[in-house]
């Protein structure tokens, strides 16, 4: 589950309002929703932790969640550093591709898989 999806879960569950979240986290509130919807990316560890806290989430699966994005969005930035040509192609590319095409695409590029994969 993204951050965003499980941030939104735990809030629900603990009935709180995004305005809640958001003094909590002092955030503002479209801020929390846009991380709810998954338009913005996850604030510091330090505020993760602080809502975690407040929504009494006790096995740190929020923390764990924003770390993840953080990893992804620092791997997405080396890949891209390494071929900037080549990702602008396959960017470029995409753009004219049904989803199922790039589906298909994706499985291709998986089966060859990465040199440090385990299989």
């Amino acid at each position: 589950m993204s951050f965003g999806q499980l941030l939104k879960t735990a809030r629900k569950r603990q009935e709180k309002t995004l305005k809640e979240v958001s003094q909590v986290a002092r955030l503002s509130l479209s801020y929390i929703s846009d991380m709810e919807q998954e338009r913005r990316k996850a604030p510091s560890l330090e505020v993760v932790e602080k809502i975690e806290e407040f929504l009494e989430l006790k096995d740190g699966s929020l923390v764990k969640a924003a770390q993840a994005e953080m990893n992804m969005q620092l791997e997405v930035r080396t890949i891209f550093r390494k071929r900037p040509d080549l990702n602008m192609q396959l960017l470029r590319a995409a753009d004219y591709c049904s989803e199922e095409d790039l589906t298909e695409m994706i499985n291709v590029m998986k089966k060859k898989g990465h040199p440090n994969d385990v299989p």
